[in-house]
């Protein structure tokens, strides 16, 4: 006849919704929430990068898309350049003119590699400061900053400067060497001494989308860009590191990678502290169907099986026998094992040296011995709990209590 047991509760369970549909809805949930934050994130590091100031390709007010387009129709190759080295590289080549809207996020070794520039090269440093025009040693320094928003007249014989009139520099003026060119109220210089033609120019906004079109502004940045048939736009993404000083990890990774680790981190976090809280005390719930008791044995014993535990299967087989012997030999729950041994070697009718090794001794080691001592075992439960076998097995043994 077929045994059945119903299974014990579980208090593991929860009052959350059953199957594993709501766990996968959340787990798509946090999946969601990363990949719309990294499509944020990357939008605005993408409007940010579209916004540059002085960028070629940025629409925005502070932008220079429009100076940019105005070069390229007048076949002017104009190639934006973020690293360093290689502008420097393409401007030894010679007949180029090398734009550095940002001159300060350059080394002292780059800045002073420009005036050995080939004389055929034009390099034109938007607003220098103090700092950067010391590195260059081009006899140039700042002489005062003040910001001026009328156009001013060229006041020299540039011809850039003669065709474009009147435009509006007035944030730095400059004091230079004698032979140096003086335009717009000292606000504009050219210079050279034995290398590349060094333009400093004193305000951005004859460079700029919302300023191009004031005044002579567009015609004298194209006359300062137009020199050459190829424009190097030099924008690096970060400050070049200075000579002799590695460059430290934030210098090297974009601008980017810290926001998106930071994201990262505080989704790990969420994650971790959904998966690691409970929605509700734990609620005891039965299980919805009845398990046969063999079925429920024998997965266990699979399990133990795969796992190669015999010596943990064989103490579970134990703490079974134990559970029924003690209620019926009275010791009460922690009994001292040589009592036990005693009563159950009495009772049972077996010798005290086989109940200790199957009560207390080693446990076997292979599945042959564990099969051999769990048929031991279940002998000596039923020899003690059933006083019948005991007068048979008494009569099996001589008087110094072993085996005949």
């Amino acid at each position: 006849m077929t045994t059945f047991a119903t299974a014990p509760t579980v208090p593991e369970a929860t009052a959350i919704p059953a199957g594993g549909w709501w766990r996968r809805l959340r787990l798509w949930l946090v999946l969601g929430v990363l990949v719309l934050g990294t499509t944020a994130l990357g939008a605005i590091y993408q409007s940010r990068t579209e916004t540059a100031p002085l960028d070629p390709d940025a629409a925005s007010p502070e932008g220079s898309r429009a100076l940019a387009t105005l070069l390229r129709d007048r076949d002017v190759t104009v190639d934006e350049v973020d690293d360093v080295r290689k502008a420097l590289a393409v401007a030894e080549g010679g007949d180029v003119t090398l734009l550095v809207p940002f001159p300060g996020l350059l080394s002292t070794t780059s800045l002073q590699r420009l005036k050995r520039l080939p004389d055929s090269v034009r390099v034109v440093l938007v607003e220098p400061d103090s700092f950067t025009l010391d590195d260059l040693d081009a006899g140039v320094a700042i002489d005062d900053e003040s910001l001026v928003t009328d156009a001013i007249s060229p006041g020299c014989a540039l011809p850039e400067a003669v065709s474009a009139g009147d435009a509006e520099l007035g944030l730095f003026t400059y004091t230079s060497p004698e032979r140096a060119t003086r335009c717009y109220g000292r606000s504009l210089i050219v210079t050279s001494d034995d290398g590349a033609e060094i333009v400093v120019l004193g305000a951005a906004d004859p460079l700029t989308n919302e300023r191009l079109d004031v005044e002579g502004n567009a015609a004298l940045s194209l006359g300062l860009l137009t020199d050459h048939k190829r424009v190097v736009w030099l924008l690096p993404s970060a400050p070049e590191p200075q000579s002799g000083r590695p460059a430290t990890l934030g210098e090297i990774l974009p601008p980017w990678v810290g926001a998106t680790t930071l994201l990262l981190v505080v989704a790990a976090f969420l994650a971790a502290l959904w998966r690691g809280r409970r929605l509700g005390p734990p609620v005891a719930e039965p299980l919805p169907v009845v398990v046969r008791s063999a079925e429920t044995v024998e997965g266990r014993a699979r399990l133990y099986r795969r796992a190669r535990a015999t010596a943990e299967a064989y103490e579970a087989l134990r703490a079974g026998a134990f559970a029924r012997l003690l209620p019926a030999i009275g010791l009460g729950t922690e009994p001292d094992y040589r009592a036990v041994v005693e009563v159950v070697a009495d009772r049972s009718g077996r010798p005290t040296a086989e109940v200790y090794a199957v009560l207390y001794g080693p446990p076997p080691v292979d599945d042959a011995g564990l099969v051999a001592s769990a048929d031991l075992l279940d002998t000596v439960v039923d020899n003690t709990l059933d006083p019948t076998h005991v007068e048979t097995a008494r009569h099996r043994l001589d008087g110094e209590g072993r085996p005949q």
